[in-house]
């Protein structure tokens, strides 16, 4: 079952779609075979502080299917400006490969948010509404 939310805005980069759904979670949706290099990445990041209007939102990935990331975007995603731009990350990876490298930034590299994997967008949205539940009952 698709979730994703009606798109009040979509902001068309390079190699990802960007949109604040209705139920106010940020949404990246990857391109097929989508070659994301560091100036991607920190398009992306800067369009999502943009669409957050400088607050910190829960923010849904979903993956394309093929593609690849440089070193240079796993070293940035775990920077404080990568941090900086969500209160938390659900990760929706079709493929075995998105899979491993997702699993890789969230099991061996401090991230700065709490980053979870996911193969249904479902459970992501559910995991991302209970990360803001818990950022404001703190």
């Amino acid at each position: 079952m698709i979730l994703t939310s009606e798109i009040a805005e979509s902001i068309a980069l390079r190699t990802a779609s960007i949109y604040l759904r209705d139920d106010d979670i940020v949404c990246i949706r990857l391109k097929d075979n989508a070659d994301i290099v560091l100036k991607d990445s920190k398009e992306m990041c800067a369009t999502v502080k943009s669409l957050s209007g400088g607050e910190k939102k829960p923010v849904l990935v979903l993956t394309g299917s093929g593609g690849t990331i440089t070193d240079e975007v796993r070293k940035f995603s775990a920077s404080k400006e990568a941090a900086d731009a969500s209160l938390a990350e659900a990760i929706v990876a079709k493929s075995l490969a998105h899979k491993l490298a997702a699993n890789f930034l969230i099991k061996f590299i401090d991230m700065g948010r709490p980053m979870k994997l996911f193969t249904n967008e479902e459970e992501a949205v559910l995991w991302l509404n209970k990360m803001r539940f818990e950022q404001y009952s703190d």
